[in-house]
């Protein structure tokens, strides 16, 4: 059992750094140069208003340029599926560790059926002189 309970550590050690490092996350992508177009766009369009009316038009505009940036940085999200992996592996080694211990005695103290029976405990009478 302990050479078992060894050899599965070594390989759940294993597997938990194959994890971490094969499983990373890429790096997200970079949209600042989105941001400046939009809001470039917004400079152009903003100088050639002529009123409340138009200013909110651009406005609205700019927000929605923005607002879907915002949306697609969120779709290109980093989603990290190390730490779930990681469970499994703790859930396996939790499991390896009940299969490797050793059985305890029952909780009356009685021993298990391999063990010598015990000598009667009543003692033998004394022959009578």
């Amino acid at each position: 059992m302990p050479l078992a309970r060894r050899v599965g550590a070594i390989l759940l050690a294993l597997a938990a750094i194959v994890v971490w490092f094969a499983m990373a996350p890429d790096e997200s992508s970079d949209r600042s140069s989105d941001i400046a177009s939009a809001l470039a766009d917004y400079g152009l369009n903003e100088a050639r208003t002529h009123g409340a009316p138009q200013q909110q038009v651009v406005n609205g505009w700019v927000a929605k340029d923005l607002l879907t940036i915002i949306a697609e940085q969120q779709n290109d999200s980093v989603t990290d599926e190390r730490l779930p992996a990681l469970a499994v592996l703790v859930v396996l080694g939790l499991a390896l560790h009940i299969a490797t211990s050793t059985r305890p005695a029952e909780a009356d103290g009685a021993a298990s059926a391999s063990a010598a029976p015990a000598a009667d405990p009543s003692p033998e009478p004394s022959p009578a002189v």
